[in-house]
């Protein structure tokens, strides 16, 4: 073949994200289906390695004190990987880790890419195992020293070339093809069912080998959403995680993103993916809540409660996921607009607080500053926060599709109801302010289509 392939492998010191490090690094260059070059070295990651690090792949952290460190290495690696296909066993995986080291010395690495575990899923689908140990026993293989860079490099080596003798070159050029075209996409999906998935709104699930849910997520384009987190996987620790988990996506097509938002509300609950944590949520929240002193300032206390249980939201300034988070936004308006810490929650103090003797605060908690004017500054500082109060009297009905319409109250979806097949579907009744969110932004644009229910 005339293209240039470099087959590489590499050893890290376990760790992921920023934490992660590369220890040792092997590249075999191919051309015309031989090896033309090698580059090998062990790589100081500027701290010791884990003992099951030493344990996997027998290199210890002594040995890597006069080892070079990576921007030593950059250049000469660069250069060698450089113009060629980028090939290894799970590639996302070792790329990912080469790319953010790359980009620390400087360089952009934006290679092709291609896998041998997508490879060997393609043209050895009558087996069900796919990783390199799984291969190596299943051909014979025998590498001099597992889990150590250059000998994994030498067994993709050879198992391509095993590739192309049983199964022809016609299949491997065709797989090769399909990769380029799809390159961001983790070793165990089939490529082809990703390139089928619709352009349009609707719910799509990550699901594990065994079919249970990883990820449940909602977008107006579930094809580009969906490639998204493959492509965010060679940078974001967690979308790694989920991608190399990942061997099916299903989904649910939807006619509109609030249709979508719904459905993935009910959906987490339903099935409690693993990588929704954020969307998994608790009935209870916690609150910025405003009340207002005996003098006629306003106050806020951050208090835990459910929103589902409240019939009148006009008290709610905020809506958080912790109770540092709320207060944090109470320390940002402090800063920002000169308000009273005393007043906010932040401090317990007799007299005037302490911003007020660094000239801080403009003076509510002594008096030097009037309720009139703090009270209008403190909600103009809180208004995007503030939760709006229910412009209806009792539950509306909005239609979220040409056959559906949700019934809700005080922005809580409580049932849908399907046209088409004379049914309900009943919510959890719960407040979500994201959900409060795209309703309230529907509602102000489509007002002339709400009804009462």
């Amino acid at each position: 073949m005339d293209t240039t392939f470099v087959l590489v492998d590499i050893e890290t010191n376990g760790g992921s994200g920023d934490r992660g490090r590369v220890i040792e690094v092997a590249a075999l260059k191919v051309a015309n289906g031989e090896i033309v070059d090698r580059y090998q070295t062990l790589v100081n990651p500027g701290s010791t390695i884990p003992r099951w690090i030493t344990k996997l792949t027998g290199i210890r952290s002594e040995q890597l004190v006069d080892a070079p460190f990576f921007d030593e290495i950059a250049h000469q690696l660069y250069t060698f990987l450089e113009d060629s296909i980028f090939v290894a066993h799970n590639v996302l995986f070792d790329y990912s880790f080469l790319k953010r080291e790359f980009q620390a010395s400087g360089y952009t690495f934006t290679p092709k890419l291609f896998c041998t575990v997508k490879m060997s899923r393609a043209l050895f689908p009558e087996h069900k195992g796919h990783s390199l140990q799984k291969i190596i026993d299943r051909h014979s293989l025998a590498p001099a020293a597992r889990h150590r860079a250059y000998d994994d490099a030498m067994a993709m080596f050879e198992y391509m070339k095993i590739a192309i003798e049983t199964k022809g070159r016609d299949a491997f050029e065709r797989n090769l093809a399909l990769q380029l075209k799809t390159k961001s996409l983790p070793p165990n999906v089939d490529e082809n069912s990703i390139l089928n998935l619709p352009a349009t709104p609707g719910v799509y699930i990550f699901e594990d080998d065994a079919g249970s849910p990883l990820y449940v997520g909602k977008s107006v384009n579930i094809r580009s959403r969906v490639r998204s987190h493959f492509t965010n996987a060679t940078t974001i620790a967690k979308e790694m995680r989920m991608s190399l988990q990942s061997h099916n996506v299903t989904y649910i097509q939807t006619e509109t993103e609030i249709e979508a938002l719904l459905l993935e509300s009910a959906k987490v609950k339903e099935l409690q993916p693993i990588f929704n944590k954020k969307l998994r949520r608790k009935k209870t929240q916690h609150i910025l809540l405003k009340s207002i002193d005996s003098t006629g300032y306003l106050t806020f206390t951050v208090e835990s409660a459910d929103l589902s249980q409240y019939s009148d939201l006009n008290d709610v300034y905020g809506v958080f996921t912790s109770k540092n988070q709320a207060k944090a936004k109470l320390e940002e308006i402090a800063r920002t607009y000169q308000l009273c810490p005393k007043l906010l929650g932040l401090e317990r103090t007799k007299g005037s607080c302490f911003r007020r003797q660094l000239g801080l605060c403009r003076g509510a908690c002594d008096g030097d500053e009037g309720p009139d004017s703090y009270n209008t500054r403190i909600e103009l500082a809180l208004e995007r926060t503030k939760l709006e109060a229910w412009p209806y009297k009792g539950a509306v009905s909005m239609p979220i599709s040409s056959s559906r319409h949700l019934r809700l109250d005080q922005w809580i979806p409580q049932q849908i109801y399907d046209q088409t097949t004379d049914s309900f579907t009943q919510l959890d009744n719960n407040f979500d302010v994201d959900t409060y969110k795209i309703i309230r932004s529907f509602i102000r644009t489509h007002r002339p289509l709400i009804r009462h229910a």
